[in-house]
């Protein structure tokens, strides 16, 4: 039968007693302290420690100061459980959190085991983290405390980047208060979300739950690392991130046209180029010495980067998670390549680290890790027995169990390696059932993982967090924390200790202005600003100083625009306007004017070349408007062949009196042409132009007039925005709907308990008709008959007007049925039976009707007398109206 390879791993003990070879270890622990052997995997382990010169480390078992290294990470086999403090405890943890099931035990006895014999065969090596106490004070197996668990966020789902800069963000990062030794507590991914603050193997231990529930082969690692790692300290790192800066639309160069089919061949080249390549030879020569001592000096430094910086370099500990591409668990895809013989055959398997305080993912060669201890997942736990100068170096294939020491054997299935010898004629699904009995480590105790909607909007603590690097300082806020909407703010400085600063950038969301970017510029005092879509002047981006006399630029959406507008840039007594896509051609205009009175004393516009098929085009190139000269100069687009532009000026003649038209005089004309084959303009064609051009001039100094105002208009909105800048939020948003709906539900149940009392009301008949008295506290007699004759006559008015409104339609019903019983009766010999059947039909429903306007007209005249009658009662009685009874009488009489 097939034998499972990791049979020769497994140790006999049915019955495990930790005192059993207390003795004998400890004989040993005594005989290395005195004779002070070192051996040579301890040499390997440590990366030449005897050539770094710290002696005082060689004589050292363990991490603390005489402590002795079997007792570094102990299990407690008595298993102590918490009941009694944590089973009605305020925070209300689960049962599972304070007390220790039969398979955890089970786990926590082979965990022990598998400790001391590993303390026995390697004395030198670092201890292992196996098991730590959680929140409850309850030692639990680091593989059962990590929860796998996927989220609904988008930005939580398979991205590798996203879930580990929320990670970064979410959780507070506190270094170990013991660097040295290893850690005194593992709580729960769970408690840690709620918490918000930990170390870096609590963070860690998250971070792989995150990941391994989003898919990714994720593994915890524990090991050392440099001090700038282990108490995150980013000063010396500099800004890690591309710095998003808005970049004007980049002109696309003109394409040359290719040159005719046919060429000449070019004239050979008869001069010598010795000099030139024995250049290039002595060049080349130069450039490979410089690459070997390039790398020389590299070797040198690599070399360097391995001697210890303090007698602490390879004891800091600390944790971090790697991600191993073509795991075998994987259920991403395989990468593969093709090797010599042209088969696709599947990649080894490689890593990756993640930091999970900072949420930067690197490769394995990357510095700021030393040593590699061992690793673990849900599954099992694995002990690194390589020897390696840098972590780079590592293999990272955890089924070759010369490199990788596994706790549990044959755990995850898709681990397990199967040895039959050639003979055998098995299959690979088929093997004893005593191979596949293994313990495992599934006894997850943790919770299942949760994030609400408002903590992962919220995403920092305290709603912003500030990171400092090397001469940047990067701030970054939740949404919805800043009254002005910003979201992230990097500051540039021209010194490592962020002292002078020297740009600003700044980025904003959800505002009502559409401003998504900000960038300030100390040494200028520059400003520019970024819109998104959307805004109703079609602004998108700003460029501004602090003096206002300094030039300002404007860039617009073009396409947004009827004018198509693109650009303004403002100067001082200038105006330059740039256009994109006009339909008259035009792209560049420019107003010259007095600053003080805004009189215009100059305008330039010019055209592009209109398209070839058309007729009617115009070929100004450039046009000119000289207010005081009293001039208007035309400039053409050169002609095939002509080596200069054709020009026109006019002199202005004087306007003519009202009613007449205006005279031309060639003298006021001045006209160059380039070409003297061109036709020759007529005096008609002249004037014309002429009138052209003046009706130009005057829709031009509209248009000075228009975007002046316009521009004042957007200045002015700037400033109220960035003033008071207000927020917007999406409609479906559940955060800040929930009191918009709070508020709107409050006002529609008042709105419904106000129509309930006006329901349970009488109705005031009076209350329109004392309006025009409702300063007064009492009504005079006059104005007291007056409000009663008016309610009444209108009251009577609307039921004379229904009643006539009734009784016309009951007319016209009678006329209508009296001349369809005529038409029946003479014409009763000439119809078929449907028509028949279907006139006859319809002389029932006239009649139908007519006797329902019928009653309904005797209701009417009944309930109007009545509800006459009641509304008279009533207004007698109102305390309101200051009546008398001789009055009240002489208007009955006159009624």
């Amino acid at each position: 039968m097939p034998k499972v390879l990791f049979q020769k791993n497994k140790k006999q003990a049915s019955v495990i007693d930790p005192l059993k070879h207390a003795a004998k270890l400890k004989e040993i622990e005594e005989r290395h302290l005195t004779e002070g052997t070192e051996t040579e995997e301890f040499r390997l382990d440590y990366m030449g420690e005897d050539e770094m010169h710290i002696d005082e480390e060689k004589s050292e078992f363990s991490l603390s100061e005489g402590e002795p290294a079997l007792n570094i990470g102990k299990i407690d086999l008595s298993f102590p459980e918490t009941i009694d403090e944590f089973q009605d405890s305020p925070q209300c943890y689960p049962p599972s959190y304070y007390t220790l099931s039969s398979k955890e035990r089970l786990l926590l006895l082979y965990a022990e085991n598998f400790r001391k014999q590993f303390v026995f065969s390697h004395p030198k090596r670092r201890p292992m983290v196996l098991a730590l106490p959680n929140e409850c004070k309850v030692q639990k197996f680091v593989c059962t405390t990590i929860r796998p668990t996927a989220f609904v966020y988008p930005q939580l789902i398979s991205s590798l980047e996203e879930i580990s800069k929320f990670v970064a963000d979410f959780i507070q990062y506190e270094p170990l208060d013991d660097q040295i030794n290893l850690p005194t507590r593992l709580i729960s991914p769970d408690t840690l979300l709620r918490k918000r603050k930990g170390n870096s193997y609590e963070m860690a231990t998250l971070l792989a739950s995150m990941l391994i529930g989003a898919g990714h082969p994720a593994l915890v690692v524990s090991g050392v690392a440099r001090e700038e790692t282990v108490i995150n300290d980013q000063l010396d790192i500099p800004y890690p991130f591309p710095i998003e800066e808005f970049e004007a639309e980049e002109k696309k160069p003109v394409e040359e046209k290719s040159g005719h089919k046919y060429k000449l061949r070019p004239l050979p080249d008869l001069e010598s180029h010795l000099e030139e390549e024995m250049a290039e030879v002595h060049r080349k020569k130069a450039e490979e010495q410089n690459l070997i001592e390039e790398n020389i000096v590299r070797k040198q430094m690599e070399d360097l980067e391995l001697l210890a910086v303090d007698r602490y370099h390879y004891r800091r500990s600390h944790a971090w998670v790697v991600i191993i591409n073509n795991a075998p668990w994987s259920i991403k895809p395989r990468i593969t390549y093709t090797d010599v013989n042209g088969d696709v055959v599947e990649a080894p398997p490689s890593a990756i680290f993640i930091e999970p305080s900072t949420g930067f993912i690197c490769e394995t060669s990357c510095k700021q890790y030393i040593l590699v201890d061992s690793v673990w997942n849900q599954y099992n736990y694995y002990v690194n027995k390589q020897t390696y100068q840098r972590v780079g170096d590592l293999r990272w294939d955890l089924r070759d169990t010369t490199d990788w020491e596994h706790m549990l054997p044959g755990e995850p299935p898709e681990m397990r390696v199967y040895k039959k010898s050639s003979d055998e004629n098995i299959a690979e699904e088929e093997h004893d059932i005593n191979d596949e009995k293994h313990l495992d480590a599934i006894c997850i105790w943790v919770d299942k993982l949760h994030i609400g909607l408002a903590d992962f909007e919220q995403r920092f603590p305290n709603s912003a967090k500030e990171i400092q690097y090397k001469g940047a300082i990067h701030e970054r806020f939740s949404p919805y924390a800043q009254e002005d909407g910003k979201v992230m703010q990097l500051t540039l400085f021209n010194d490592n200790e962020c002292r002078s600063p020297r740009v600003r950038y700044e980025y904003y969301e959800n505002r009502f202005d559409l401003m998504r970017y900000l960038k300030y510029t100390y040494a200028t005092d520059k400003y520019e600003e970024i819109f998104a879509k959307g805004r109703n002047d079609s602004l998108k981006s700003m460029e501004y100083f602090s003096d206002h006399s300094m030039q300002r630029i404007m860039h617009f959406f073009s396409n947004s625009r009827l004018d198509s507008l693109e650009c303004v840039e403002l100067n001082p007594g200038v105006t330059v306007l740039h256009y994109k896509g006009r339909s008259d051609n035009c792209w560049y205009r420019e107003f010259e004017y007095k600053p003080d009175s805004s009189t215009l004393k100059k305008v330039t516009e010019k055209f592009n070349k209109g398209p070839s098929y058309d007729v009617v085009k115009n070929d100004i190139a450039t046009r000119t408007f000289l207010f005081q000269q009293n001039k208007i100069v035309l400039k053409f687009h050169y002609t095939f062949g002509a080596l200069t532009a054709t020009t026109v000026e006019f002199t202005k003649p004087p306007k003519p009196d009202y009613g007449k038209e205006l005279v031309y005089d060639e003298k006021l004309t001045k006209i160059y042409k380039a070409n003297p084959l061109d036709p020759h303009r007529t005096n008609l064609e002249l004037y014309r132009l002429l009138l052209d051009q003046l009706q130009q001039e005057d829709r031009v100094c509209k248009q000075f007039e228009k975007i002046h105002e316009d521009i004042n208009n957007i200045l002015d909105l700037r400033k109220t925005e960035k003033s008071e800048p207000k927020l917007k939020f999406r409609i479906f948003d559940p955060l800040r709907n929930g009191a918009a709906r709070a508020i709107r539900m409050k006002q529609f149940e008042e709105e419904e308990e106000h129509k309930r009392e006006v329901a349970s009301k009488p109705a005031d008949f009076l209350a329109p008709y004392l309006i025009p008295y409702k300063h007064q506290e009492e009504l005079t007699p006059e104005q007291s008959l007056y409000a009663y004759n008016e309610c009444l006559n209108d009251l009577k008015t609307r039921f004379v007007n229904l009643l006539n409104n009734l009784q016309r339609q009951y007319e016209d019903l009678t006329s209508e049925s009296k001349s369809l019983t005529r038409f029946l009766n003479k014409f009763e010999n000439q119809f078929n039976n449907y028509d028949y059947r279907r006139l006859v039909e319809q002389a029932k429903a006239l009649e139908l009707n007519k006797r329902m306007v019928q009653q309904r007209l005797t209701l009417t005249h009944e309930e109007s007398q009545k509800k006459y009658e009641e509304v008279k009662a009533s207004l007698l009685k109102d305390a309101r109206l200051n009546l008398k009874t001789d009055e009240m009488k002489n208007s009955e009489e006159s009624k």
